[in-house]
This record gives C-alpha cells, sequence and structure tokens, in this order.
C-alpha cells in the first residue's frame, strides 16, 4: 500500500459506534458546512493512528505499522451432554458485514459516488475501509468526491487530497490541542487553530529576530504565512504571521543545503538557489490560493445559511400544521413560534418530531399561561383607569376631604371586578359605571373614620366630653366635633410640609400637593395627619394672653373677637426710613409661630387704639363680600358654584329667613379660602416726611401716615414692652391728655398729613403751597 503525503494532522478512527453520529433535534447557533464530521475525544489508541508529517512539503514521511488483529475471545459453550435445540427458520437480520468482502473496484465505484465528508465518516469506522481510502488507487475516488461537493476549491499547492478533505471537513477541533469549535480555517499556514494555540505559535515578523536569532532571516520569505494575529480576533491586516513548527522545520532544510555549499559540494550552490527560487514560487501560489479558498469559504457560508433559513422555515410551517391537527390553536401556535425559535437545519422526520412534541407542547403551555395572565394584567389595568377616571368625576365636585382612590378599589365587590377574567370592552365600561352609586357611602366613611382618628389623637388631656366618652364605653365610636372645633385642635399632614391646619374646617379641605394632579395619575394618596406640638403651643399661648380658656374656646370665638398680635421674638424691619411691625390676626400668629420655628411663644396684644389704626372705623372683611366664595349651609344650591354674599344673603331671605347669621346660615367655602390674612405692617417710627426728604418726627402725639393703605404708627413717650398684654380697655396703655381745640387742631393736622403723603406718593415732587401750609400747621399743633 503506498504512503498517502502531505497529511499535517494525525486523522484520527473513532468508535464503530460513535463514528456515524448521532441527530441533534435542535441545532443552536451557526454550523459551518466545513466541519460537517462530528466532534469526539473519544479517538482510538496512537497505534491505530497514521500520521505524517507534512510529506510533501518538508519530508520526513513515515507510517506507523498496524497492531496484529487480536482474535476475539469466544464463550465456550457449556458441556451438558444435550445437543442444542435447532433453530426454527426466522427473518433473517440484516447487516452490513459482507460489505467488507465485496471487490475493492466495486466499492471504489460505491466510494466514488459519495463527497469528502462520507469518506472521512468511512475512514473512521473500521480499519478495513481505512486501508483501502488510504491506498493509492483510492486517489481518484477522492478527487471524485471532491467534485461531487460542488464548488469546493481544488487543493492547496503540496497538500494531498485526503488532507485537504481532513482539513475542510475533518471537525472543528484545533490542530494543536483538540479544542473544539473551532471553525475558522487559516489558509495562509494550512491550519485549524484555536485562538490560544494562535498566540502561542504565531511569530510576528518584526519579532522574528529576536525570537530566531541564530536563524537566517530568509527563512520568512521560504514559508507560508498569514496576516491574522493571535490578537487580532479574525481581522486581517497587512503583517505577517509565521507558524513556529514552519520556521524550525524549514530552517533544519535550509540548513542541510547551506552545509553543502560549506562543504564545497559540487553544485551545492546551484541546489540551494534553486531551493529558494522553488519556495518562493510555492509560498506565492500558497498566497493566492488562500484568497480562492477564503472567497469560497464566504460563498459557502452564505449558501449555507441560507439553505438553513429555508430549511428551519419549512420545518416551522410543518410544526404548525401538525400542532393545529393535534387540536391546539392557530394563534397559540404562532405566537410560541415567534417567541421561541426551534433552529432545526435538519429534516423533521417522525422520529424527531416524536422527540421534539413533548418539549414544544411544554413551551406551549407555558406560553398560554404567560399570555392570560397579560390578558388580565391588561384588563385589570384598563378597568382601574375607568374607576379612576369615573372615582375623579365625582370627587371633583367635592369641597370635602377626598378618600383615597385606593379605599375605593379595595372595596370586595370593587376588588373582584378588577381582578375577573377579561370581557368585552363594552361591557366592562358599563360596569365601571356602576359602582358610581358606591362613592357617597365610601366618601362619608371616609370622613367619619378621620373625624375618628383626629378625635382620638387629640386625646382625653384636651377634654373630650362625656357624651363621647359613654358612647365608646359602650362600644360606639364616635367623633368628638366640639373637641374637634377647639381653637388648640391644630393638625397637620406628615405627607407635606409641616403646615398647622386649624381645627377639622382646615383638615378636611386639606389637599396634599401630591395630589393636586390626581386627575393624570392612577390615584390619589391618603394623607395622614398627626398633632401639630408647635402650633398647639402658639395657640394655647394667644388663649392665656387674652385670657381663655384654651379647653373650651373654640376657633370660630377667636375669629369674631379679631385679636391682633406682634410677635415679639421678631425684632422691628426697616422700610424706607421708618420701622415696622407685622400685626397679625391669631391664625396668621400660628402659622407665622410654625413657620419661623421660634424656641417659645412671645406675643404683644395690640391695643384698641392700634387696632383702629390697622382697621379703621370698621374692621376689614376677609373672606370679601364679593369673593364668589359664599354658600348656603341650609341646602345644596350652591354646592361646587359659590357665589358672593350678597346672592347668598338674597337666597336666604327668600327661604324666610329675614336676619342670615354667618357660620349658622351661610359661611364661607374654606376651599380657595386656604390662608388667613396676610399681617400689616404697623410702623413705629414714621416714614420719611416729604419736606426736603428729611425725617420729621412729631413728639408727644400719636400720628398715622396713611399712604397707598399702608399704616404707619408713632407711640409717643416710652417704648412698648413686649411683655405687657394690654386690651383696648386694660391697663398697659399710654393715656393721652388734651382738650377740645387740641383734639380739633390734631385731627385736622392728621388729614392734613394724610392728604400730603397720598400726593407726595402719587407724584414725584410737592407743591410749595402744600409744605409751607403743612409746616405751619406742625408748629401749630406742636
Amino acid at each position: 500500500m503506498g504512503v498517502v503525503r502531505g497529511i499535517s494532522r494525525p486523522i484520527l478512527v473513532n468508535d464503530w459506534t460513535s463514528s456515524i453520529g448521532s441527530d441533534d433535534d435542535m441545532v443552536d447557533g451557526y454550523d459551518s458546512p466545513l466541519t460537517d464530521l462530528e466532534d469526539s475525544s473519544e479517538y482510538s489508541s496512537p497505534e491505530e493512528t497514521f500520521s505524517e508529517s507534512s510529506g510533501s512539503e518538508y519530508g520526513g514521511e513515515t507510517y506507523k505499522k498496524q497492531p496484529a488483529q487480536k482474535r476475539p475471545r469466544t464463550a465456550k459453550a457449556l458441556d451438558t451432554g444435550m445437543a442444542p435445540a435447532p433453530k426454527g427458520p426466522g427473518r433473517r437480520k440484516k447487516t452490513l458485514s459482507l460489505i467488507v468482502i465485496m471487490p475493492i473496484d466495486i466499492l471504489l465505484e460505491i466510494f466514488g459516488l459519495l463527497e469528502p465528508a462520507d469518506l472521512l465518516y468511512l475512514s473512521r469506522t473500521s480499519k478495513a475501509f481505512r486501508k483501502i481510502l488510504l491506498s493509492n488507487s483510492a486517489v481518484s475516488v477522492w478527487k471524485a468526491a471532491r467534485v461531487n461537493r460542488d464548488d469546493v476549491p481544488d487543493c492547496m499547492p503540496g497538500m494531498s487530497e485526503v488532507t485537504w478533505a481532513n482539513l475542510l471537513f475533518g471537525g472543528s477541533q484545533c490542530y494543536v490541542c483538540g479544542t473544539k469549535g473551532i471553525t475558522r480555517i487559516d489558509f495562509g499556514i494550512r491550519r485549524r487553530v484555536c485562538t490560544s494555540c494562535l498566540k502561542k505559535n504565531l511569530v510576528y515578523k518584526p519579532n522574528f529576530s529576536s525570537k530566531f536569532p541564530d536563524f537566517d532571516p530568509i527563512i520568512m520569505d521560504l514559508i507560508p504565512f498569514t496576516n491574522t494575529g493571535g490578537w487580532a480576533h479574525g481581522h486581517a491586516s497587512t503583517s505577517k504571521f509565521f507558524w513556529s513548527d514552519d520556521v524550525l522545520k524549514m530552517a533544519a532544510q535550509l540548513g542541510m543545503y547551506q552545509k553543502d555549499v560549506h562543504m564545497f559540494k559540487p553544485g551545492a550552490k546551484k541546489r540551494l538557489e534553486d531551493f529558494k527560487q522553488s519556495r518562493k514560487r510555492y509560498v506565492d501560489s500558497v498566497v493566492d490560493h488562500a484568497a480562492v479558498c477564503n472567497a469560497w469559504v464566504d460563498e459557502e457560508r452564505e449558501r449555507h445559511l441560507l439553505t438553513v433559513t429555508e430549511l428551519r422555515s419549512q420545518n416551522k410551517e410543518l410544526i404548525k400544521a401538525r400542532l393545529v391537527q393535534l387540536g391546539h390553536g392557530a394563534n397559540d401556535v404562532a405566537r410560541m413560534l415567534c417567541h421561541r425559535e426551534y433552529a432545526m437545519d435538519k429534516e423533521l422526520t417522525n422520529a424527531r418530531w416524536k422527540r421534539l412534541l413533548p418539549r414544544i407542547e411544554r413551551n406551549l403551555s407555558e406560553l398560554k399561561e404567560e399570555q392570560r395572565l397579560e390578558d388580565q394584567r391588561s384588563a385589570s389595568f384598563e378597568r382601574k383607569r375607568h374607576l379612576l377616571e369615573t372615582y375623579d368625576n365625582y370627587v371633583r365636585q367635592l369641597r370635602t376631604l377626598i378618600p383615597p382612590s385606593e379605599s375605593f378599589l379595595k372595596l370586595y365587590d370593587v376588588a373582584e371586578f378588577i381582578n375577573s377574567p377579561p370581557v368585552e370592552r363594552e361591557s366592562e365600561i358599563g360596569a365601571c359605571r356602576a359602582f358610581v352609586v358606591k362613592l357617597p357611602e365610601l366618601c362619608t366613611r371616609y370622613i367619619h373614620q378621620t373625624k375618628l382618628a383626629l378625635t382620638k389623637l387629640l386625646g382625653p388631656s384636651t377634654g373630650v366630653s362625656q357624651d363621647t366618652l359613654a358612647r365608646r364605653n359602650q362600644g360606639i365610636n364616635v367623633p368628638d366635633e366640639t373637641l374637634l372645633q377647639l381653637a388648640t385642635s391644630i393638625f397637620q399632614c406628615i405627607s407635606s410640609r409641616p403646615f398647622p391646619l386649624i381645627t377639622w374646617d382646615k383638615v378636611q379641605y386639606h389637599r396634599c400637593p401630591s395630589s393636586l394632579f390626581y386627575a393624570g395619575s392612577m390615584g390619589i394618596d391618603a394623607c395622614t395627619f398627626s398633632l401639630s406640638q408647635s402650633g398647639i403651643t402658639a395657640a394655647r399661648s394667644l388663649l392665656s394672653l387674652v385670657d381663655l380658656d384654651a379647653k373650651t374656646t373654640t376657633a370660630t370665638t377667636m375669629d369674631q373677637l379679631q385679636y391682633h398680635f406682634f410677635c415679639s421674638n421678631c425684632p422691628p424691619k426697616l422700610e424706607n426710613g421708618g420701622s415696622y411691625r407685622m400685626a397679625m390676626d391669631w391664625r396668621r400668629s400660628v402659622i407665622h409661630y410654625v413657620e419661623e420655628s421660634h424656641s417659645e411663644p412671645r406675643w404683644e396684644l395690640l391695643s384698641a387704639e392700634q387696632l383702629k389704626v390697622i382697621h379703621g372705623s370698621h374692621p376689614p372683611e376677609y373672606p370679601r363680600a364679593t369673593d364668589p366664595v359664599w354658600y348656603c349651609n341650609g341646602c345644596d344650591r350652591h354646592n361646587g358654584k359659590p357665589v358672593d354674599k350678597a346672592a347668598v344673603i338674597d337666597h336666604l331671605r327668600w327661604d324666610g329667613i329675614a336676619a342670615p347669621i354667618q357660620g349658622v346660615d351661610f359661611k364661607y367655602d374654606m376651599a380657595p379660602v386656604e390662608l388667613p390674612p396676610q399681617g400689616t405692617k404697623f410702623f413705629i417710627t414714621p416714614l420719611s416726611c416729604p419736606k426736603s426728604r428729611q425725617k420729621t418726627i412729631v413728639a408727644n402725639a400719636a400720628i398715622a401716615h396713611r399712604i397707598s393703605g399702608v399704616s404707619c404708627w408713632k407711640v409717643s413717650g416710652s417704648t412698648s414692652n413686649t411683655s405687657t398684654k394690654s386690651t383696648p380697655h386694660l391697663k398697659g396703655q399710654t393715656s393721652v391728655k388734651s382738650s377740645n381745640d387740641i383734639s380739633s387742631l390734631r385731627n385736622l393736622h392728621l388729614s392734613f398729613h394724610m392728604l400730603v403723603n397720598t400726593f407726595w406718593s402719587r407724584t414725584l415732587f410737592a407743591s410749595p403751597v402744600l409744605i409751607s401750609t403743612y409746616s405751619g400747621l406742625s408748629s401749630t399743633v406742636k
């Protein structure tokens, strides 16, 4: 038998049972057509292999002799003294054992109809086939097989048909370490090598001298090279990389020719030169053929991907038809095939279908459940949206505290409707609207629960009525309405900034900033209320200052008394040459103390004279009668549409109430009137007078400067004491003794002074006549 040349890697013989390979139901990723053989590491022993180290390129052809075949063991028949029972006629089992004794010519004709991959399979099945296929008489068979495989390039220069077929179709293992999955062939170095081995064995051209300092650099012109380095990730460049094994072999071969030259053998120089030229031509041919092979690989890859895509599409349609035939819904099957890719690039045989069907049905069942849950989530979301729209349309008309939307959605029948199976859209919208009748009951119950919680917060120490305590002892939870209206019943919402909510009237109209835009959100969060300790402290100090009982005085009582206070913690502020203090009602004083975070409340009560300066002859009305915030307290005529005060009074008189009382028969809407009126600037040092734009101090008199509605006040005699408690009818106010003439002059001076200041504030200059008249009158008063 002849020697097969040019095999750069041993072809290993697989086990007979594993060489045919098994069909995989699922193929993940791309499988190169150049690696059709089964990757297996279960090779036979080294004695059963043949090897050749690139014989035609560097010489050194070897062939390992096959060991003598051992005689198979046979079980000895038991000597029972009885003849074996004759076997009855039966069907003979089919076998291919006789194919090895067929004439070689017939076998070669059969093998010539196969492809290179098939021949490699056969060479790994038995030693007999291997011996036939590696004989010299089988060279034409390998050529015919290559032709049968369309468009396969000719053999690489210096490489035999067997080696070429093994390189292209011999498996996807690294030629050096045996790593599987190496689909890329480097035709420049004529090897299939993994990245790790490339990094270890490739020599970069600039590093050749340092790697092989004793070798002639001419070697790089005599061996093939690659343009793809180990760190290039498959991307070619213009650099050259050489296989270290090729360098060593070429160095040995070149050394023999150079040795003959050094020994002055006849014709040695010519043989050396001819060898160099032939090797250079060989390298050029390898480079040219490598380009052809790379182009063929790209085309083959595209062709293979197209074939696989078509086959997968056919298999998908076949799977769909079979599943529908089994009773599964066409939409469910189509959805599953869109979500799950069954990448079968082989024919869907009945055997494969039987193995694949349980997995497909399991995936189909999981996908159906996922779709059911998704439909339920979508239906629940739409139902919540419609319910919240209905809820919003209802609560937007309410002025009182709005219950959180979650309380509505958590009602038993509402939650049951939300989580029920999906139905038609028309039915769902109608069902959502039917829940409107539950909203009034929900709002009433929520307000009752909020009042009850606030009553419990205030506790017995604040004075819960005996009637309320008796009901609690009987197990009846009722809020204490009187307790919630006390001036010291001050709360705050912990979800927003610490702003004091004075009594239930402010709590019920409270709106968190986060809930102001609830219509565009998916719900309203519940407000959580707590006691405003700083607000309660401020209110108690104010009640103590005016000698009122904190346990019985209501906020309405304090509003009617119209007391105003200075904050003694705040120093006077400067403005336009004068200094002022803020005069605040009791509600604004509580808010001021909470916002300023004073360590302790310190107040000064304004006297009756000071109140007259602030309010004039009639105290200002807040809210004003013309503000559209008033509504009837006995009917719902103005619910959602407040009117001015006169319209409400006319409405009540028409109903038979001759003298309507504010707070009893009618009141104003707390919602738009969230804050009490701002404090009034009370000037303790007068503003600059217009004469020569200098300050004019009027001593021993109390003179008010009203400039554009701003009160200016000068207290004569002494500075007021912040700890002094004074009322319009109590002590602590400086008395003013004057005759009727002096009073008349003062009144005239005050009126004229107001006129001059008003004129001065509205013009850029003062009239000389007015200034001289004003100066003369001032000196007369003095």
